[in-house]
């Protein structure tokens, strides 16, 4: 065999598929087994798992990637098969989503057959193995019924590496013994560089190790930190150079047990954990053998092994088969893993973004987002959600839906995702009682959109039965035939979601009907004329406008799946919660739009997903050519300016009364008149917004002082004679900056203003904080760059000048005169180069200031839209 040789052995599991035959030809030419015994006659097949199908998939790259593969060597079938081989048995059920004409099966049920494994080799007899060999085992060495062949394969291999897919138990036994300080080098010393130890997920929490599971992918990666060295029969993986644990086919944490560096987390941004990524995606076993194969792929490719490379490979090829299922194979007309489909055309993943975990911070308690991590500044963020649209400006960002809600911030996501397992609890309990969830936050927020995107998503857009009530216009008898309609539609056994509006009405010292409410939130009962009824299980929203925020002064209080405290509403003293809080079983609280407190910096990202929503759903023919028309001051005056009187309600308002109809660009003239704005922000500010943009005045200020000294040196250079150089003694726009005059002031702060504009149009922005990957920090513009916003500069120069009545003639700044009223083409070369070196200097000048250019890393591709 050649150097680039892997061996694979360990267990082998005997997966025995029970499936159908299709009925009709469309989905495969041999119809002829189920015309002869029948459309409801299952069928059997027995395939092979673990380090065969491990083995089988790298054959089936052997020729691509050039290596050659020697797997283990099979027992034969006993005449008990089913007795002694097989390791689960498996449903199948024909997946009607085939990709093409290809016939595919998802797993329905599986179950596993409790025996313990065999040791399967290859035979390394028959076979050279060369000291270059990698070797790729999989299973438990202390669950295997005879270790001893597989203490004798590892010594007479000597691999140089070694990738161990681990089940449980963890971490014991001869087996892990031997390897867990690596393979051993020609020198007879162990290389731990050269081992890599793949677990899944569920294992770790089998063993007591705590990991939530689909909350939000900052939580897993919070819980692996702080939690993964709490058993202390584990040491040895917490100290394993190169732990790789897998999160289901849809993330990655890789940890490096030896170096003093933060482990890694690899995760897909539209899907947690266990979930469904895209409707192609089916039920699926042997993802980790999948993972483990295109492990190897990459692994042992590189000296020292390179893991980034080896585990993107293994999500290809987990996502690959988790995509296609089991597919009908024409040589035995039996369903069989796609092994070719998967290995043909393997290539590195891109649809899994990858973050630094940040463990230090973790273990001292700070709370991590990767939206935080991964995205630069809010407004500049904002701009691209309304532009571009969420699914590529929030590319690298953890996305979930609800709905038609989308929602980006990790404490929102986990707040619902918490009511969601709170909700599904319940309904699937025996218990008959309502569910109610409070849904707070101030006039205009979106808590009935985030009511009715819940109720959606709950119901799974399918069949339910919808109620929606004002409880302000509420009386006794209103109550009492709402609850009425409540019971009929519960009883028909569909979902029944009841929606509360308004409900602060209620909470009101001595309101009527407040004990009624907390009754049929306690009890699932209500009375009509003396008779006590049962109300059945429907879930029930109670919709409370709050302007206060949480007591953490954020626009998102912690996750509350239980009943949440009295201490929430605090801010409003006239209402009667003591009781209420013991009722609901979960708190949701929406910010909305408008900026719920000073820690808040993310509201333009809110604001920019609503108005992207209602621009997209009203007036379409906005968006061309896949962006979304709309000019610069009027995307940022409706992005940011401070507040909305009314919430979403004004914005709504403000777009609606807009004249869009039949324009295909959203600008200054489409909006309504200052004086009907007014009525919804603070029309002097907005109106601002819409003419140039500000930097923060001290920002500002420094660097334009900068920019104009650059101006000064440059122009300078430029003069040939002695002549030349003395004319500039008299040169206005030459002085020191003190005491330039005014106007020429605020024309060079006019272009510092300009920056975020120019970055914008290279696909970068500023920040004055230092980041890492993935976002990557520019130190300069390219030849091309250059050349672009060296026009743009003179576009600048000339609209700015133009609008503060400025003539074409000599240079004479008293006369606001200038020569350079021209377009760009008929520039001198000498003053071209002015505009070049006044856009070529911006990196420095930033980084003087404090302040770094940064553009993100486009390494992530997101299938599908939001």
């Amino acid at each position: 065999m050649s150097a680039r040789s892997l061996l694979v052995a360990g267990a082998v599991s005997y997966d025995y598929l029970l499936y159908q035959m299709p009925t009709a030809s469309a989905y495969h030419p041999h119809a002829r087994n189920a015309e002869r015994v029948g459309e409801d006659a299952a069928h059997l097949v027995i395939r092979t798992g673990g380090a065969d199908l491990i083995a089988t998939l790298l054959t089936a790259a052997a020729a691509k990637h050039g290596i050659q593969v020697l797997g283990p060597k099979l027992q034969p079938p006993a005449a008990n098969c089913l007795r002694h081989n097989a390791s689960c048995i498996c449903d199948l059920a024909i997946d009607d989503r085939s990709l093409g004409p290809e016939l595919r099966y998802s797993v329905t049920r599986t179950k596993n057959i409790g025996r313990s494994p065999t040791w399967h080799s290859p035979d390394i007899d028959k076979a050279n193995t060369p000291p270059g060999s990698t070797v790729v085992i999989t299973g438990s060495g202390e669950a295997f019924r005879d270790l001893e062949p597989a203490l004798d394969f590892l010594q007479r291999v000597r691999p140089r590496y070694i990738m161990y897919h681990m089940t449980r138990p963890l971490a014991l036994g001869p087996l892990w013994d031997l390897i867990r300080n690596g393979p051993m080098t020609r020198d007879g010393v162990p290389d731990p560089e050269y081992l890599a130890v793949i677990i899944d997920a569920d294992d770790l929490r089998a063993e007591g190790i705590a990991i939530s599971k689909a909350l939000s992918w900052e939580a897993t990666a919070e819980d692996f930190v702080r939690n993964l060295g709490s058993n202390g029969r584990l040491d040895t993986l917490v100290t394993c150079p190169n732990l790789i644990v897998r999160f289901g086919a849809e993330g990655v944490i890789y940890h490096r047990g030896r170096d003093a560096c933060d482990p890694k987390l690899f995760y897909h941004p539209r899907a947690m954990e266990g979930e469904r990524r895209s409707d192609t995606d089916t039920h699926m076993i042997g993802l980790s053998a999948a993972f483990t194969a295109g492990l190897a792929l990459g692994f042992a490719d590189s000296k020292p092994p390179n893991c980034d490379l080896a585990i993107r490979y293994g999500i290809a090829a987990s996502s690959e088969l988790s995509k296609r299922g089991f597919i009908h194979s024409d040589l035995d007309d039996a369903p069989d893993f796609p092994v070719a489909q998967i290995m043909a055309n393997l290539i590195v993943d891109k649809q899994h973004a990858a973050v630094s975990i940040p463990s230090a911070r973790i273990s001292s308690g700070d709370k991590w987002s990767i939206f935080d991590s991964v995205t630069g500044d809010p407004a500049e963020l904002a701009r691209q959600i309304v532009t571009i649209g969420p699914e590529k400006a929030l590319a690298a960002c953890p996305i979930q839906r609800f709905g038609k809600l989308l929602t980006a911030e990790r404490p929102e996501q986990e707040s619902l995702r918490a009511i969601l397992s709170a909700v599904h609890e319940r309904l699937n309990s025996s218990a008959r009682r309502p569910t109610s969830i409070g849904i707070l936050g101030a006039g205009g927020s979106g808590k009935k959109f985030t009511a009715s995107n819940l109720a959606a998503h709950i119901s799974n857009d399918g069949p339910a039965n919808r109620l929606n009530y004002n409880a302000r216009l509420l009386k006794s008898d209103d109550l009492i035939a709402a609850c009425h309609a409540i019971r009929d539609h519960t009883a028909s056994g569909e979902v029944t979601i009841v929606t509360f509006e308004n409900f602060e009405s209620v909470l009101e010292s001595d309101h009527s009907l407040l004990n009624d409410f907390l009754v049929i939130m306690r009890d699932g009962q209500f009375t009509d004329r003396g008779s006590v009824h049962n109300l059945g299980s429907p879930l029930m929203f109670f919709l409370v406008n709050h302007e206060g925020g949480s007591d953490t002064d954020e626009p998102f209080p912690p996750p509350t799946p239980s009943s949440p405290r009295t201490t929430d509403f605090r801010q409003r003293p006239n209402l009667d919660l003591s009781l209420l809080m013991d009722y609901l079983h979960g708190l949701v609280r929406v910010a909305g739009p408008n900026q719920a407190s000073a820690k808040d910096k993310t509201f333009p990202v809110r604001r920019a997903m609503m108005l992207r929503h209602i621009l997209g759903q009203k007036h379409p023919q906005l968006i061309v050519n896949g962006r979304m028309n709309v000019e610069e001051g009027v995307l940022h005056a409706l992005l940011l300016v401070p507040r909305y009187k009314h919430g979403l309600h004004s914005l709504e308002k403000i777009i609606s009364t807009s004249r869009l109809s039949g324009r295909t660009k959203f600008d200054v003239s489409a909006l309504p008149p200052e004086e009907q704005i007014q009525l919804h922000v603070d029309g002097k500010i907005f109106m601002s917004h819409l003419r140039a943009p500000k930097l923060v005045p001290s920002l500002r200020e420094k660097l334009a002082e900068g920019m104009f000294e650059i101006y000064k040196k440059r122009r300078i250079v430029m003069c040939k004679t002695d002549e030349e150089r003395k004319a500039l003694d008299t040169d206005r726009s030459m002085r020191d900056w003190d005491e330039l005059a005014p106007e020429l002031k605020e024309s060079t702060r006019a272009q510092a203003d300009d920056i975020p504009r120019k970055l914008r149009a290279v696909g970068c922005f500023m920040l004055n904080e230092e980041r890492s990957e993935p976002l990557v920090k520019v130190p300069g513009f390219s030849v091309e760059e250059l050349d672009m916003l060296s026009e743009i500069e003179h576009e600048r120069f000339n609209a700015e000048r133009l609008q503060r009545q400025w003539r074409m003639g000599p240079r004479n700044s008293k006369q606001r005169t200038t020569p350079f009223l021209v377009p760009w083409r008929d520039l001198t070369q000498e003053w071209k180069d002015v505009d070049r070196v006044m856009v070529e200097c911006v990196p420095a000048i930033l980084e003087k200031a404090g302040w770094h250019i940064y553009r993100m890393k486009e390494d992530v591709e997101v299938n599908g839209s939001l």
